[in-house]
């Protein structure tokens, strides 16, 4: 092996260590749908743009490695991997709600 070759094989990314699993996302997106509405959190979540206190719950579905997650309007956004989680909340954006 190569200098370079070592230093790339000793840089693994993406590797979800031992002990974390869905769980831990899921409760990060729970804390982050009881933030204040009136701070306007609001994530992407496959394209699409919803604010977090819209989020009513974030539960596993069977098996335990996706997840349910249900709105507050009833509606409910299924297969969510943790994955997307993830990236969901890397999405996260603060702005105010606009009357109506």
């Amino acid at each position: 092996m190569t200098g370079m070759e070592e230093a790339e094989s000793e840089n693994v990314q993406g590797e979800v260590p031992d002990g974390v699993g869905p769980e831990v996302f899921r409760e990060q997106l729970r804390r982050v749908a009881r933030l204040d509405p009136e701070d306007g959190a609001h994530i992407t979540l496959h394209s699409e743009e919803l604010y977090a206190s819209d989020i009513e719950s974030v539960e596993p579905e069977e098996g335990g490695h996706h997840s349910r997650i249900t709105l507050r309007s009833g509606a409910i956004i299924a297969g969510v991997t943790g994955a997307a989680i993830v990236a969901a909340l890397a999405t996260i954006r603060f702005r105010r709600r606009r009357s109506s």
